[in-house]
């Protein structure tokens, strides 16, 4: 999957994602799961990201499913969004579900 499915509402992000703004950007995130059932983040090839994004995500995650929506990628992870997945172990190791959320990769 390389884009959102038809229907998915886009939410497009700053390209700073780290701890500076990591506030402003939950509630972005939280403000617009509220108004929608599926969000699927809009971030930047191009944008600064630190760990602190990647529990972001995680956690927004997990809220949209306990209200039976859900938080999906617009496009895979690449630049800094990816090299803070792999330092973090993200990749390691991963499940087929991790693999197709974060990477796009297709599931067998």
């Amino acid at each position: 999957m390389s884009s959102p499915l038809p229907g998915d509402a886009p939410l497009t992000l700053p390209t700073t994602l780290t701890i500076k703004n990591i506030l402003a950007v939950q509630e972005l995130i939280l403000d617009f799961l509220n108004k929608n059932t599926t969000a699927a983040l809009d971030i930047d090839e191009e944008a600064q990201v630190d760990l602190s994004f990647v529990q972001l995500v995680t956690a927004a995650r997990k809220q949209a499913e306990m209200k039976a929506g859900q938080v999906l990628l617009a496009r895979p992870a690449t630049g800094d969004f990816y090299d803070v997945l792999k330092r973090g172990g993200f990749l390691d190791d991963m499940t087929p579900e991790a693999a197709h959320f974060w990477l796009h990769q297709e599931t067998n």
